[in-house]
């Protein structure tokens, strides 16, 4: 009976942190080595968008309130529900994370086998995610940094306000992550990747220092 080649286990990273820490920055440097990355923030889009299953699943919850003229989802509008009502931020997460959780459990069975993935997911200790993962990066940034950077991306510095203290108000106590700041200079954040990635080639995974996220 020939002998069974042995599986190569998949290590598993997941990036998390406040919005606009730079999540996106750091997923696309480890997918500049060629490793299979994954965004729930881009599945979230394309589960958004119409005809799909997660656009049909908002607008009969909520109704067509939430729908641009173009009759695409008003994502301001989401937000700024989102911010107001805790049982609308509520609901739309019961809606759209089951989607999610099911599109990331088909990219990890797409890519059994791989040495090594990495994910982004902005609210991976919300969902209590983390488990499926054997290394959380957060990302972390000062408040004033966030605030000016979600300031520049919402042209508006109460929403910018309410949706960091929102998330800052959801991350739970206790959890451990490896922390990686998001105020690097671009040199530096690559530099800091090719480290992880060097370490994790010389079996060194369980050497990374883990300390409770937030801001710093």
């Amino acid at each position: 009976m020939p002998c069974e080649k042995k599986k190569t286990k998949t290590y598993k990273i997941a990036i998390t942190g406040p919005p606009a820490a730079g999540k996106t920055t750091i997923l696309s440097l480890f997918k500049e080595y060629s490793i299979p990355v994954f965004s729930a923030d881009e599945e979230v889009r394309k589960l958004s968008r119409p005809c799909q299953k997660g656009y049909h699943l908002l607008v009969k919850k909520f109704g067509r309130e939430i729908l641009s003229p173009e009759e695409e989802l008003d994502r301001r509008k989401i937000l700024e529900k989102m911010l107001t009502s805790s049982s609308f931020k509520r609901d739309l997460e019961a809606l759209l994370h089951p989607l999610v959780r099911e599109r990331l459990q088909e990219w990890f069975e797409k890519h059994e086998g791989e040495s090594l993935l990495v994910a982004e997911i902005p609210l991976l200790f919300q969902a209590g995610w983390e488990r499926l993962f054997d290394l959380t990066i957060f990302i972390s940034c000062s408040e004033r940094t966030l605030l000016e950077r979600l300031q520049r991306r919402l042209k508006d510095r109460r929403l910018a306000e309410m949706l960091l203290e929102t998330y800052l108000k959801s991350l739970p106590s206790g959890k451990r992550a490896f922390i990686l700041s998001g105020e690097l200079l671009s040199e530096e954040l690559k530099s800091t990747v090719k480290n992880i990635l060097q370490s994790l080639e010389k079996g060194e995974a369980d050497d990374f220092p883990l300390r409770s996220p937030g801001t710093d």
